[in-house]
């Protein structure tokens, strides 16, 4: 099972922008923002100021730092992230998180390319676009508007390459029992009728 932070469920959300929002910023997302050679602490430094008017602490700064340090992957996430962070219509959920909490939820997104690779977040299949704005809205505990937090969590649950990956996991492991019961029960039924043949 998954230990990502956004996989694990939500014990509350508030009430972000309208998916679609994202999802039209995610794949309209300026080309130069994947570049390797973007600096990802300036990229990071200047969203975060877009969205919060505080100075970082040091350990904000510190983890920025370690993000900038990255593998190419996490970097290109990570941008990914200001970018959709400093969409206007998220700003007012975003109201009540600190400096901090922004950067660790850049953090918690980055090991999304582990589960989603890159090339799917841009291409032509829009559940990977939801998927990747549904993403980061729950490393900020948002959810999209017009949603209950159960609904948001359902539809999660739905998206989520990782939990449907676990689910289809478990069901293999839940049928190849069941098929051993079966041939268990078989085999039983088998030897008592030899035997009870035998006896004849």
């Amino acid at each position: 099972m998954s230990t990502r932070p956004y996989e694990q469920p939500l014990d509350h959300s508030d009430e972000g922008p309208w998916l679609r929002t994202l999802t039209d910023r995610l794949v309209t997302m300026p080309p130069v923002f994947l570049r390797p050679e973007v600096v990802t602490e300036a990229v990071l430094r200047d969203g975060l100021e877009l969205v919060r008017t505080e100075r970082l602490t040091p350990g904000a700064l510190a983890a920025l730092r370690r993000l900038a340090s990255a593998a190419l992957p996490e970097r290109l996430a990570a941008h990914v992230a200001a970018h959709l962070l400093t969409e206007p219509a998220l700003r007012p959920a975003l109201a009540s998180r600190t400096v901090a909490d922004l950067v660790e939820a850049i953090w918690h997104f980055t090991s999304l390319p582990s589960d989603v690779p890159l090339r799917q977040w841009f291409g032509d299949d829009p559940e990977r676009h939801e998927e990747v704005a549904r993403a980061l809205l729950r490393c900020v505990e948002i959810r999209p508007r017009g949603e209950t937090h159960a609904q948001s969590e359902d539809r999660w649950q739905a998206v989520s390459t990782v939990l449907r990956s676990d689910a289809l996991r478990l069901a293999a492991i839940e049928q190849q029992r069941a098929d051993e019961l079966a041939k268990a029960l078989a085999s039983r039924r088998a030897r008592e009728a030899a035997a009870q043949y035998t006896h004849v």
